[in-house]
């Protein structure tokens, strides 16, 4: 003998069935409807590209701006400026400023450092050249040649430098300090057709030194005799003052 199970009425046959499907239907049909008008009136904020800029700093300009363009923004690169501790070339300002959320397509302008500012060369003309190098060092640049000029300043003093007093350089770059030979008070004597040796004695008799000795191809003139000198004959020159010679030799067949 089988028994068949009762079942009462479905719950959509009801009255509290079917108030909730309709209660149901009202809220999906709710959020459908405010679904389209916010898809309808504010399309940017469903459908949103916008990110947030990275950071670039530290970074060398050229990996900045391709970091900024793979994210689908636009990257400019602005003047340098000069900075006292950044690379030059690598980004010291990005604006706007990291994590700014803008849309594809904007712009991130990005500042490069020129390196260091240049270093005015300080002004040590009238000082010994001793102190004057310490000076130069002291300004972060180098002092490391000197040039030596008659003046009627006193011998070793400073009288000019390459650069000038004031113009700016790179830090470390090189500054020339020109020094005085003391005072121009002795004539150069004329060495003209003597051989080395004999332009040695006269100029060593008369106070100064030989420089630089070179040669030149000669045509009708027996090699090894000066041929020229520089400074030239009669010019005044500070004791122990160098002068150059000009050797003749065979010209080249």
């Amino acid at each position: 003998m089988r028994f068949r199970r009762h079942l009462g009425p479905s719950l959509l046959s009801t009255v509290s069935g079917r108030r909730l499907a309709r209660q149901t239907a009202v809220v999906a049909g709710a959020f459908g409807l405010g679904y389209l008008i916010t898809v309808f009136w504010f399309p940017a904020q469903v459908f949103s590209s916008d990110k947030a800029i990275p950071r670039v700093l530290d970074r060398p300009s050229d990996e900045a701006r391709a970091r900024i363009e793979k994210l689908g923004f636009k990257a400019r690169i602005e003047d340098g400026e000069p900075h006292p501790k950044a690379a030059k070339g690598t980004v010291i300002w990005q604006d706007p400023a990291p994590g700014t959320v803008l849309p594809a397509g904007s712009t991130v302008h990005l500042t490069p450092s020129d390196g260091p500012a240049p270093l005015p060369v300080p002004d040590v003309i009238g000082l010994e050249e001793a102190q004057a190098r310490m000076i130069v060092r002291a300004a972060g640049l180098a002092a490391t040649e000197s040039d030596s000029i008659p003046a009627s300043a006193d011998r070793g003093v400073v009288v000019a430098t390459r650069p000038g007093a004031g113009v700016g350089r790179d830090p470390g770059s090189e500054v020339v300090l020109v020094v005085s030979s003391g005072p121009a008070e002795i004539s150069v004597p004329d060495v003209i057709g003597m051989t080395s040796q004999q332009a040695r004695e006269r100029l060593q008799a008369a106070g100064l030194a030989v420089g630089a000795i070179t040669a030149r191809g000669v045509a009708n003139k027996p090699p090894g005799l000066v041929i020229e000198q520089r400074p030239a004959s009669g010019t005044l020159s500070p004791r122990d003052g160098r002068v150059d010679l000009i050797l003749s030799r065979k010209p080249n067949p």
